[in-house]
């Protein structure tokens, strides 16, 4: 309360403006208000125009909800194999979702506060603070997802995936539509074989996950709409092993971002013009602005289950800026044929654990034999020399020296 009166008094001189386009009756957002902050109108904005930190949110949960699920396995099989199900992540929407800091020119002064987001908390409708507050429908969520189906087939450790959703327009949406590619190849085939038997159940692979969305939405009492262009990207590495066979243990690091353009128009009709019959638009609206998710790095945690030949659900951890969970509990995967396992991988390629292969043991074993031959030539040379002794020269001893008798 102490905050929200702070903020009350700074914006004092911002009350006047306020009037035209308040809260509510219950303290949330006015329509105009909301909206107009995906609107930059340049030297005419108001201070509820060009707000992106009102409503990074949306992109921040939804960048994260389509940069996940684009793997359930850290292994990609040899064998044709086919996938299908209905994958989503949940995001909690916490504290940071509600509130952001702003700064305002106050008197000269430039003041930072904190102050709600689109998701954020309603003021008092009985005190004019100037402030923006939360949407009261998106107040009320508690967490944020993001329904899609999804296919994939692989084939040589190479996967390819698709996902999409397309809905008609229903109510105020006006349009819901998704498109995903992926790509992933796993690396394990490479070197399992040449692995201890408790260490071939590791893989690793490299994903690739492309997203664009579009969504329209129409506020009651407005007509256009406000449409919200999404895109997504993801680029990970895969680790994961399987201490037993039908169950798989993954770690993930990547990078992702996400970017949110707005466009469309909106208005709403203050009457006819009597010579032309055309409506005549008032608090226009004509969002244009672009916003960043959570763009950085990523890690995530996540265990995948076969159960039987196909039903595999998988649930994890993601952190990207914010902490989501994969809850991938409707997912089908078919593995047409039998890949062959590492040992067999290292017989065809006479690869032997712990051991030379032939041609490097014979290699070795020359070099060996020839060492050894000159060694043994050495040792004989040596023997040779030390047991051959000097010959005396004895050609004098037959000679008789003269004797000479008195």
């Amino acid at each position: 309360m102490k905050t929200i009166s702070r903020i009350a008094f700074a914006f004092s001189c911002l009350a006047a403006t306020a009037n035209t386009f308040a809260m509510d009756a219950k303290g949330w957002a006015s329509t105009y208000e909301s909206m107009a902050a995906f609107e930059d109108k340049g030297v005419l904005n108001e201070y509820y125009n060009n707000r992106p930190g009102y409503v990074k949110p949306i992109i921040d949960n939804l960048g994260n909800v389509l940069n996940s699920n684009w793997y359930v396995s850290a292994n990609v099989p040899q064998s044709l194999t086919f996938e299908v199900g209905m994958p989503f992540s949940i995001v909690p929407i916490g504290d940071d979702d509600r509130k952001f800091s702003e700064t305002f020119d106050i008197n000269g002064t430039p003041m930072a506060f904190d102050v709600p987001t689109i998701f954020g908390e309603h003021g008092n409708p009985q005190e004019n603070t100037g402030l923006v507050y939360g949407n009261e429908t998106l107040n009320g969520l508690g967490v944020f997802t993001y329904p899609y189906l999804q296919v994939a087939g692989s084939f040589y450790h190479a996967r390819v995936v698709l996902r999409g959703m397309f809905l008609p327009s229903i109510s105020n949406l006006t349009k819901f539509n998704l498109f995903g590619f992926g790509l992933q190849y796993s690396f394990g085939h490479l070197f399992q074989y040449m692995l201890p038997p408790a260490a071939q159940g590791l893989d690793v692979s490299f994903v690739f996950g492309y997203s664009t969305s579009g969504i329209g939405y129409r506020p009651d009492e407005y007509k256009g709409s406000l449409d919200l262009d999404v895109s997504a990207t993801t680029f990970d590495v895969v680790i994961g092993y399987k201490p037993i066979n039908f169950i798989e243990v993954m770690m993930t690091l990547g990078y992702q971002s996400a970017t949110m353009k707005s466009s469309g128009h909106m208005y709403q009709v203050a009457g006819t013009d009597p010579f032309t019959g055309a409506e005549i638009e008032t608090n226009v609206i004509n969002p244009n602005i672009s916003v960043d998710g959570n763009n950085g790095f990523k890690f995530g945690l996540a265990v995948a289950f076969q159960f039987g030949s196909s039903f595999h659900p998988v649930l994890g951890f993601d952190y990207a800026g914010k902490s989501s969970y994969t809850t991938n509990v409707l997912y089908f995967r078919q593995q047409l044929g039998h890949d062959k396992t590492p040992d067999e991988i290292a017989k065809e390629k006479g690869y032997v654990r712990g051991a030379v292969n032939e041609k490097e043991e014979s290699k070795v074993e020359s070099v060996q034999e020839e060492a050894q031959d000159s060694y043994n030539e050495m040792n004989d040379s040596a023997e040779q020399i030390s047991n051959e002794e000097p010959v005396a020269d004895n050609s004098n001893d037959d000679f008789d020296s003269p004797s000479y008798d008195d």
